[in-house]
């Protein structure tokens, strides 16, 4: 009820739904404080919950919806911010804090910034996608903000779990007593000292992300031959898909935690994107348009969730804000700095090589100021070990709590500041502004629709539907917009045809 309310309102104050979201989950949890609501805060965010419900219901959703050749265009940009950029990103962002903290007197163990430098360079295009479709972006930035943040999800996932699992290596630290199969044999023949523990990380990143596409693609082939043999039943087609986006997940987790490393995310997102492009012509036409509606429709209530969740515990955190203040600010402003350099690294580069068609300057300051951040970075705080510390640390409260902090302040700072301005950015940039060619095309559209309703309304009249004097009012009516949109459509060629001379 309150999601509802909130997205009619966006739209009617052209305001970006989950920056409201947010901001009315920060209301209910100040409302929670009086003892007639104390009820509305009972329900928290866990890793569990953000895990295994919501998580694989938005990356199915997103992934589902990619076309592979789309893809394909911009495939070389998209790995590399996915990657590349993310990489460069998380290091920067450690370096940064480090550092620039040791200037106003803090130590932040270098680990534990890299281990918040991974989790937060993984961008959430939800916010940014909705205003991009408002006002018409480029098709192809649009496809490769949404492509990037997809991907690079799994990346910074299986980079904060190998990071995790190195701090907890050095740290002597142990959740469960033992690891996978793959761990036991990576200590035994690597060792377990420094050198040991680099190298073993650096395989099991690389294992996450290849054995899980791989895995996460036999999955998806596995449910679109069993969705092939139902015909013309949407219950059962939908509910497959729902158990191939969390069993996918599920199955991928368990293999990580028993026989070696496996991304759980990449997986969920190769299945979806399997059955997206291939199991897609295996499912009964007549279901197809159901089920891109039902997922739509289950994608919008985890994000109204989530999005709600998050602000309740922005909160409700625990944390003396007081000794966290310069923390944050230093945070946020290397998360700016580190995206910035990341974006512009890898794409000018691209660019000169001429591999791919380019992309525009423009483009690339949207790419860096366009990147919010989201659920995802919650759900990799939330999975740190309360317990979990480091030599070295000396703040009055745990790695944990540090690191949630620095993640709310900037996914407040995203989401008020960064989020609020991406529309007066695009308009700066010109980025909303039809080419020359599209402009002809808006025009002639305009054209066509006007003789379409110029002919209805003779139908009408003909029909009896409507007398004389409304058929002339409306005739006269569509006739004068029609002879403006004309002699607009001579003006853009005009200045079409101009600029053909002039290239």
């Amino acid at each position: 009820m309150i999601s509802t309310g909130v997205y009619l309102l966006s739209k009617r104050f052209n305001f970006p739904y989950t920056v409201s979201l947010v901001g009315v989950g920060i209301l209910i949890a100040l409302l929670s404080q009086f003892p007639i609501f104390s009820f509305l805060d009972d329900f928290h965010l866990t890793p569990e919950i953000l895990l295994y419900v919501f998580l694989p219901i938005l990356l199915f959703e997103s992934a589902y919806n990619i076309k592979y050749k789309e893809m394909l265009r911009s495939a070389r940009s998209i790995s590399l911010l996915a990657i590349v950029s993310l990489i460069v990103s998380a290091f920067l962002i450690a370096a940064f804090i480090h550092y620039g903290a040791l200037l106003f007197g803090y130590h932040i163990p270098f680990l534990v910034a890299l281990l918040f430098g991974t989790l937060i360079s993984a961008t959430d295009p939800v916010a940014v996608l909705a205003l991009f479709k408002e006002l018409g972006a480029p098709r192809r930035l649009t496809l490769i903000f949404e492509r990037e943040s997809l991907f690079n999800d799994g990346t910074a996932f299986a980079l904060f779990l190998v990071i995790l699992a190195y701090i907890q290596s050095v740290a002597g630290f142990h959740s469960d007593g033992h690891g996978n199969l793959y761990s036991v044999f990576a200590s035994h023949f690597l060792g377990t000292d420094t050198t040991g523990l680099i190298v073993t990380g650096i395989i099991s990143f690389l294992l996450m992300i290849l054995v899980g596409m791989l895995f996460g693609s036999f999955i998806g082939v596995v449910f679109s031959k069993i969705i092939e043999k139902i015909k013309n039943n949407e219950f059962l087609e939908i509910t497959l898909t729902l158990i191939l986006a969390h069993t996918t997940f599920i199955l991928a987790e368990v293999l990580n935690h028993f026989l070696f490393p496996v991304s759980g995310v990449i997986a969920t997102t190769l299945a979806a994107l399997v059955v997206g492009n291939y199991g897609r012509y295996k499912i009964s036409p007549k279901v197809e348009e159901t089920m891109e509606q039902f997922w739509g429709f289950f994608a919008f209530i985890s994000n109204s969730l989530v999005f709600i969740l998050v602000g309740i515990m922005i909160v409700s955190l625990g944390i003396d804000w007081n000794v966290m203040i310069i923390p944050v600010a230093i945070a946020i402003i290397a998360v700016v700095i580190a995206r910035a350099i990341s974006v512009y690294g890898v794409i000018v580069p691209l660019n000169w090589t001429r591999k791919e068609e380019q992309i525009p300057l423009s483009w690339l300051h949207m790419l860096s100021w366009g990147s919010l951040r989201g659920a995802l970075a919650i759900i990799m705080v939330l999975l740190i070990p309360e317990s979990l510390t480091i030599t070295g640390w000396d703040f009055p409260f745990s790695i944990r709590d540090f690191v949630l902090a620095l993640t709310v302040g900037c996914i407040v700072f995203t989401t008020f500041i960064k989020a609020t301005t991406i529309i007066p950015f695009m308009k700066y940039f010109h980025i909303d502004k039809l080419h020359e060619i599209e402009e002809v095309e808006h025009v002639e559209g305009k054209m066509i629709m006007l003789l379409e309703v110029l002919a209805k309304i003779g139908s009408l009249k003909e029909r009896g539907f409507i007398i004389q004097e409304e058929y002339i009012l409306l005739h006269e009516k569509y006739t004068h917009e029609l002879e403006t949109v004309r002699l607009e459509l001579e003006t853009v060629r005009l200045e079409l045809d101009e600029l053909m001379k002039q290239k």
